[in-house]
């Protein structure tokens, strides 16, 4: 008896405490559902989103909008803290495949489901964007940071806010700098297929580094020739090419290389037609390293090269494939 009645009164308590907790929030012209509201919403602290309807009198919509706003202020203090982690996002569509890189200051925020699911989000905003000419990768294309920003974040909702805004809330829920460093397109081929390989994923698409390729064939078994693909774009993850073939390797790389390698082989003594032979040699080794057609395929056991695994694919899905164009990003690579 005497525990039912301790019972009671704690329950009658917690009634209380909770029943006073909401007549200060009517009190302060707003209610605990649309707290717990903006909270879903925002994904923004408690404290923040208390701060945020009081201000504006308990007007959600206003409320979400005074947070954007506040964000933006308190990223601007972030802004100029080095962002070097991070991760790599890819999201695809019959389109073809979006590849952003997004930065964090530590990989501690790049684990945060927080930012994965925001980073998703910007790379599907970037399917959207329309694309330079200049290529981030052998056929893909360029994609304006700023621009992105000031797209609409493509993230389900209605009124969704602009993909700059979104970051910069997510600078306040999560206490670093976060920035769009770089972003493309592969466009899909009218006949053929995009495939695409994360490495070290965090989540589904999300990850440390990532390759998407671009296959252009007839054949009528896609899921084969998609199966191709990400045994390609895994290969350009593990191996990464200059190029797809060795005539679009840049032509200053190649005379950067030539002039290494004459210098090389001058140091040999030898007759100058003897240096042009052995620097031609070693060209073509070269080649091998940087072109995507002349490197040995990493998942073929006698490492034959992936034109001769294009070649073979070709006869046994009855007909040709040709791979026109990948991209690959690693996080903070370049910088």
């Amino acid at each position: 008896r005497a525990t039912m009645h301790r019972l009671r009164c704690a329950a009658l308590h917690a009634h209380r405490v909770a029943a006073a907790g909401r007549a200060r929030c009517m009190a302060a012209g707003y209610t605990t559902d649309q707290v717990k509201l903006m909270r879903e919403r925002t994904s923004a602290p408690m404290k923040e989103c208390v701060k945020a309807l009081k201000a504006t009198s308990g007007d959600l919509d206003e409320a979400i909008a005074w947070l954007r706003k506040a964000g933006v202020a308190s990223a601007h203090k972030k802004a100029d803290r080095q962002a070097s982690d991070g991760a790599v996002v890819l999201a695809a569509d019959a389109a073809g495949v979006a590849c952003v890189e997004v930065n964090t200051e530590t990989d501690f925020v790049a684990r945060n489901t927080v930012f994965q699911d925001l980073a998703a989000a910007v790379a599907r905003s970037c399917l959207a964007m329309p694309a330079s000419s200049a290529g981030a990768g052998a056929g893909a294309c360029d994609v304006d940071v700023a621009q992105l920003g000031a797209a609409p974040l493509a993230s389900g909702e209605e009124n969704a806010p602009a993909v700059a805004d979104a970051l910069a809330l997510a600078m306040t829920q999560l206490g670093e700098n976060i920035v769009v460093r770089r972003a493309c397109v592969l466009p899909a081929p009218e006949e053929g297929v995009v495939a695409s390989y994360v490495h070290n994923a965090y989540s589904a698409g999300v990850g440390r580094t990532a390759a998407a390729v671009s296959l252009v064939s007839a054949a009528a078994d896609r899921d084969a020739l998609r199966s191709l693909g990400e045994q390609l774009a895994m290969h350009i993850v593990a191996s990464p090419p200059l190029a797809v073939s060795r005539d679009e390797v840049p032509a200053e790389r190649i005379a950067r290389e030539r002039e290494i390698l004459l210098a090389q082989a001058e140091e040999s003594g030898k007759p100058a037609d003897v240096v042009e032979k052995m620097v031609e040699g070693r060209l073509n080794k070269y080649f091998k390293e940087v072109a995507l057609l002349e490197q040995a395929f990493v998942v073929d056991e006698k490492g034959a090269p992936v034109k001769k695994a294009l070649e073979a694919a070709g006869k046994r899905l009855g007909a040709p494939v040709e791979c026109t164009g990948f991209v690959r990003f690693a996080v903070g690579e370049g910088a």
